[in-house]
């Protein structure tokens, strides 16, 4: 009690942000258990995640609290965490939380980059002083864009901004790049099928089938979208395609939208992923790789396609 009889109010802190590493790393733990077949109530062993997620354990305890504030695991009787969700049928979590100053310094370089404002080689420094924000904000930033293949750390203090990843014929040549890699490496001889995988990501392309164009869950297909590009990289049997694929999909997962593609593309892209996915279940390479041909150049032209006339002929077959 004060001298004026005013009594004082303790404000409760805000609570904390979490960290978008941490987040990031929720969101990997919830793609390793899709790509197992996890199914709920199945045990989440941190040892085995850190190995995995190539972490440490501390780490993956954030990211599995993280996990748990939003019900998506839950406490057992010894300690660790349980599955509470179907991962395959989950949208992605925000890489990063609204109102993230990292989050917004993050997408202010990269719209800067675009639009020629800002050069590809900065400094930490030089960032600062642009946005007026902390050193450990820009760092953040930095970092998460490096992750994402969109900078890299040059000479001293310099950092290198991939502005021909965003550009405006970014998109064309990504296009360009996917052609010459990604049906060759369905036809690689050392093309392993991951069946638990392939079924988990059936699960969400079904799901996504049974939706219209007024409830398509775009999210739900971007993180479908990515998963299903990313394991088709994984499995090629080839570590210098496998990286050079993987590395192009996190950056095009990170790119800013080339434009506004309809609901309708969207669904038949998520068709042509079952009929190729289906092709590789049965060991039919070449079509799956055929099918991937078409798939790539169909996105390209990103033309609205009426319903019952957009699906070619190469992709009109059953679906189980």
């Amino acid at each position: 009690m004060h001298g004026n009889g005013r009594q004082t109010r303790t404000m409760s802190p805000e609570p904390k942000r979490p960290n978008f590493r941490h987040v990031e790393l929720a969101q990997k733990i919830l793609d390793v258990a899709g790509e197992r077949g996890m199914a709920p109530g199945e045990r989440l062993a941190e040892q085995a995640l850190a190995s995995l997620c190539k972490v440490s354990r501390t780490p993956i305890r954030k990211a599995l609290q993280i996990l748990a504030e939003r019900d998506m695991v839950t406490s057992d009787s010894e300690g660790g965490y349980l599955l509470a969700v179907d991962p395959a049928a989950t949208a992605r979590l925000e890489d990063i939380t609204d109102g993230d100053g990292d989050s917004e310094i993050y997408a202010a370089i990269l719209r800067d980059l675009a639009a020629g404002r800002i050069a590809e080689n900065q400094t930490v420094a030089a960032l600062q002083r642009r946005y007026n924000v902390s050193r450990q904000t820009v760092q953040n930033a930095l970092m998460k864009l490096a992750e994402e293949n969109l900078a890299e750390r040059g000479a001293g203090q310099q950092w290198l901004l991939k502005h021909f990843a965003i550009s405006g014929d970014a998109a064309a040549k990504s296009y360009e790049f996917r052609l010459a890699t990604e049906p060759l490496a369905l036809t690689l001889p050392d093309f392993k099928r991951d069946m638990p995988a392939m079924t988990a990501l059936r699960q969400s392309m079904l799901i996504l089938r049974g939706m219209n164009e007024t409830n398509f869950d775009r999210k739900l297909f971007d993180r479908t979208d990515y998963d299903f590009h990313l394991l088709i990289a994984r499995s090629c049997g080839n570590p210098f395609m496998a990286e050079a694929l993987a590395n192009h999909h996190r950056r095009r997962r990170a790119s800013p939208p080339a434009g506004h593609v309809n609901a309708y593309r969207l669904m038949q892209s998520n068709l042509e992923h079952i009929q190729i996915l289906e092709q590789i279940e049965r060991g039919q390479m070449e079509l799956a790789a055929d099918l991937m041909r078409v798939h790539i150049q169909l996105s390209q032209s990103q033309r609205p396609r009426l319903a019952g006339r957009g699906v070619p002929p190469a992709f009109k077959l059953v679906v189980r």
